[in-house]
């Protein structure tokens, strides 16, 4: 019975990556799509309106170079969204999966009859549990499992960093990330480090991050929840 309820919780806890995935191809992405396709018609508006307003019946090659800049610099700005938001898609995700594993622990806590207190004696509410990662992986040492002998956490812990490097730019953690995966920054055409050279992360697109990334931190978030033992952690400890 324990094992089965230990499946129904695994599997209720891998379901919403799978939905993460699915609304990011087949709702995100395409409205993308349909974004550059108006960018010929935003063009064709504008074009016709600046002949409108000067009384012509053509435009001049100033004006023809105006409205194809125009357009070039909406194009590149709905790429910029693009990227924003797979950027945003990954670190979301990221932080649905640490605030999984947060409230998972306090509940594994709470079914022990463990429960840590602070220097007053006083028995830690979930606000204060286990507020920083560091904390999460002393948690679950604490209960006999160290994160870094998971096969996945390689990944996650990859996918920690980006999260991190999309939040605050350069910095530790970009550090560590282009240490790991140096090709995350650089372009298709330039080795160099676009995010030292604009100062930003979300801006510009500074980052290589491609879709089949996303869909690899899935695949890991998953498995983090596949590879935890079966049995409840109060068990493990024989509390």
């Amino acid at each position: 019975m324990v094992r089965v309820q230990r499946q129904q919780l695994r599997e209720k806890l891998q379901k919403p990556y799978d939905i993460f995935e699915h609304t990011y191809n087949f709702n995100i992405m395409p409205m993308f799509d349909k974004l550059s396709e108006e960018t010929e018609d935003y063009i064709d508006y504008l074009a016709e309106d600046l002949m409108r307003e000067e009384g012509i019946t053509s435009l001049s090659s100033d004006l023809q170079k105006y409205v194809v800049e125009e357009g070039i610099t909406r194009q590149n700005m709905y790429l910029l969204m693009q990227y924003n938001m797979r950027l945003m898609w990954i670190s979301t995700m990221y932080q649905f999966w640490e605030q999984q594993v947060r409230k998972f622990l306090f509940d594994e806590s709470i079914q022990s009859g463990y429960t840590q207190f602070d220097e007053n004696g006083t028995g830690i509410s979930f606000e204060k549990y286990c507020i920083n990662f560091g904390q999460i992986k002393d948690e679950f040492t604490s209960f006999g499992q160290n994160l870094e002998e998971l096969n996945c956490w390689s990944t996650i812990n990859e996918l920690k960093f980006l999260a991190n490097v999309i939040k605050h730019g350069e910095g530790r953690a970009s550090t560590n990330l282009e240490k790991i995966r140096p090709d995350f920054f650089k372009s298709e055409i330039t080795d160099s480090n676009l995010m030292k050279l604009h100062r930003t992360v979300l801006n510009e697109q500074v980052l290589n991050i491609k879709d089949s990334d996303l869909v690899k931190y899935k695949v890991a978030l998953q498995n983090f929840w596949e590879e935890l033992p079966d049995r409840p952690y109060c068990e493990i400890q024989g509390i």
